[in-house]
């Protein structure tokens, strides 16, 4: 069976406050992996340790754009090795780094050079998507020119699925439009309240998880992650439910 992985950004307050702990309740409560958004200061051999007592695999980790270049890059990776991940993603571009589209053709020359020094430690690179990459400037669309001006060997996709719907976009088309080129997805589902929309527990929102699944599975997409951002409840017994929902669909 497929597993499934929590982006630990989703009980980052939990997380951020007792790191190896909440590793140990997220595997308690039903995940296979995780997925990392920093270690909050502690060494990547104490966490490994935690890990592999726990069974628990690692999907991908999500690093800042400053840290893929320089000194940074190169303790990031020894920090991967040590977790055995083979996914660093890159997660966010603030406004700043974004005004333009040169902006984004900077960005992908800056992923492809990282893609080309992590390969040979078996580590690849990937940028996640938000909203704004699906809102044309200067007349392209920011997605099209980040996969356009990258080596599809060295740079991935990890395709978050409520963004790609919040800018209008359906999943499936972008996992099609892009094939074989996700190699982490998003399980992030959606509802609407009062007219506007927000994330919500996996498997109880608009969006069709269950076929997301499937075209991963289709497509060979090596991790599939729930993240969640918005919580009526308690955040861990919400990313819970979401998981329980989603292997129901498998």
């Amino acid at each position: 069976m497929r597993k499934i992985g929590l982006q630990l950004y989703s009980i980052h307050a939990e997380a951020e406050k007792n790191l190896l702990g909440t590793l140990e309740k997220v595997k308690a409560i039903g995940y296979d992996s995780v997925q990392f958004a920093g270690l909050f200061g502690i060494s990547a051999k104490e966490v490994k340790k935690v890990l592999d007592a726990n069974e628990l695999t690692v999907a991908g980790a999500h690093i800042p754009l400053d840290q893929f270049s320089g000194d940074a890059f190169k303790k990031q990776m020894e920090d991967q090795l040590i977790l055995e991940n083979d996914l660093m993603i890159m997660p966010y571009l603030t406004e700043e780094q974004r005004k333009t589209i040169d902006d984004y053709k900077r960005v992908a020359e800056l992923l492809n050079e990282a893609g080309f020094r992590s390969k040979e430690y078996g580590i690849r690179v990937a940028y996640h998507n938000h909203d704004f990459e699906f809102h044309k400037l200067d007349g392209n669309l920011p997605c099209d020119v980040i996969y356009r001006e990258t080596d599809p060997d060295l740079v991935k996709m990890e395709l978050d699925t409520y963004w790609a719907k919040y800018a209008g976009y359906e999943p499936e088309e972008l996992l099609n439009k892009y094939r074989f080129r996700c190699f982490s997805l998003h399980l992030k589902d959606m509802t609407e309240k009062n007219g506007e929309k927000q994330s919500t527990i996996a498997g109880t929102g608009i969006l069709d998880l269950s076929r997301f699944l499937r075209l991963a599975d289709e497509q060979k997409v090596d991790y599939c992650v729930i993240e969640q951002e918005y919580f009526e409840g308690d955040p861990l017994k919400e990313v819970e439910k979401g998981v329980q929902n989603v292997k129901s669909f498998l």
